[in-house]
């Protein structure tokens, strides 16, 4: 085969049948749609290609602009290289350590918003796409902007190109699943196939809340995306990053495919839902899940959460003696009574941002990022004042008043977060 073009290698990816021994499937033959042999090494090229490829005459004469963190990146980046351009991508952060060592290799510009926490806040003011926005209104003639969670191309290359080669090469396909970050892959391939089997079942993934895996969403921020399409799935499986990762190896270790997280969370999604229909099939089906990442990329994230997978020990973290406590719990309804009676220590885990805006009076704020590390060593707060925690859903807050609870200290978490509270009281206080 010869490439004019590295473009040219873009698509046309293989599909790959997994051993029924790794599967453990008995009526569904499990095939991954191997993405991850894109040139630079993801389902993300393709995304890119569909975004700039109407675009390529003006590269030369334009900066490419998005918010990505990773792989949409990194193959924006090379395609707008390659005809004189190159990237600015501005984004809440940029979680693996390796994505960032290669962006800044291959030249593109980064631009980190004060740090988002992990503590998921959707009142969190510091929003990429709104930062974009604004620097596209400072000169709007000098940027491309690929858009990635509403442009429409991003899922057209799919239905064009993904779906159309798994048709090709499968024919009927009873069950598509597929990761949600930008949800276009899924949702175009899936399309496509679903014109050639009425009947397909498309099941999409998703992280469990506060969790996160690398190129999806948790379900919360799911719906901030304009693509997503929650009527056309049949249903949505959350999985978590220690499963998936399990997952991940065993599809490494048993099919040879050195694939990454992401890859780990679909298949493990896939096996999620059709272990529940495998018992109840006569006939044969087929199933077709993404394989979207290599394992290359996300070695650090791997160590921090499977240190002795790398010969290294595991190392202890206060969450894993955390043990649930419905009496931490205080309900927004009842909440200003409850601080009058009580007088406690209100601490607020969000980002200092989001708290200047509105928190609740006389709290004071300690994000969570900074707390998490702390609790490993030290308890922080005194067992002798009564101390109430608060974040944006009441998610982070919990787990941190029940490993309190745990240790003597009096602590209690707000339920429903500061968003509960807004809908109970208008007494917020603002820093101006």
């Amino acid at each position: 085969m010869l490439a004019q073009s590295i473009t040219d290698l873009i698509g046309n990816t293989p599909l790959l049948k997994i051993p029924s021994e790794v599967h453990g499937l008995k009526n569904i033959e499990v095939y991954a749609k191997l993405e991850l042999l894109n040139p630079w090494g993801s389902v993300k090229d393709r995304t890119a290609w569909g975004i700039l490829k109407p675009h390529l005459d003006e590269l030369n004469d334009k900066l490419v602009i998005e918010s990505s963190s990773g792989n949409t990146a990194k193959a924006l980046q090379m395609i707008a290289s390659l005809h004189g351009s190159s990237l600015k991508t501005i984004t809440n952060r940029i979680k693996v350590p390796e994505a960032k060592d290669v962006l800044k290799l291959i030249g593109t510009q980064i631009q980190e918003l004060p740090g988002k926490s992990d503590c998921y806040d959707p009142n969190d003011p510091n929003d990429p796409i709104v930062y974009i926005q604004q620097e596209i209104a400072k000169d709007p003639e000098k940027y491309i902007y690929g858009d990635q969670y509403f442009n429409d191309l991003n899922r057209k290359i799919h239905y064009d190109t993904t779906g159309k080669e798994i048709i090709d090469d499968l024919g009927k396909v009873d069950y598509f699943i597929g990761g949600l970050g930008t949800t276009g892959s899924t949702l175009g391939a899936a399309q496509r196939v679903k014109e050639h089997n009425p009947e397909l079942v498309a099941i999409g993934v998703v992280a469990e809340k506060e969790d996160y895996i690398p190129g999806i969403r948790n379900h919360d921020e799911t719906l901030e995306v304009g693509l997503f399409n929650p009527e056309f799935y049949s249903e949505i499986v959350t999985v978590n990053s220690h499963d998936s990762l399990e997952a991940m190896m065993k599809l490494i270790k048993g099919s040879g495919l050195l694939a990454g997280p992401t890859t780990g969370a679909s298949f493990l999604g896939a096996l999620k839902y059709l272990k529940e229909v495998d018992d109840t099939l006569t006939e044969t089906k087929k199933a077709v899940f993404i394989a979207c990442d290599r394992v290359e990329w996300y070695t650090s994230y791997i160590k921090d959460r499977k240190p002795e997978w790398l010969g290294e020990a595991h190392s202890e973290s206060w969450k894993d003696d955390v043990r649930p406590n419905a009496e931490t719990d205080v309900s927004a309804d009842r909440a200003t009574q409850w601080i009058d009676d009580n007088q406690p220590l209100v601490i607020d885990l969000r980002q200092p941002i989001s708290f200047k805006m509105a928190h609740i009076p006389e709290s004071i704020n300690m994000p969570y990022d900074q707390l998490d590390p702390m609790l490993n060593t030290t308890n922080p707060f005194s067992t002798k004042q009564k101390l109430l925690f608060v974040c944006p859903l009441g998610e982070k807050s919990s787990l941190v008043a029940n490993y309190l609870a745990g240790k003597n200290a009096q602590a209690f978490s707000l339920q429903g977060g500061i968003n509960a509270w807004r809908d109970q009281n208008l007494s917020l206080e603002r820093d101006l």
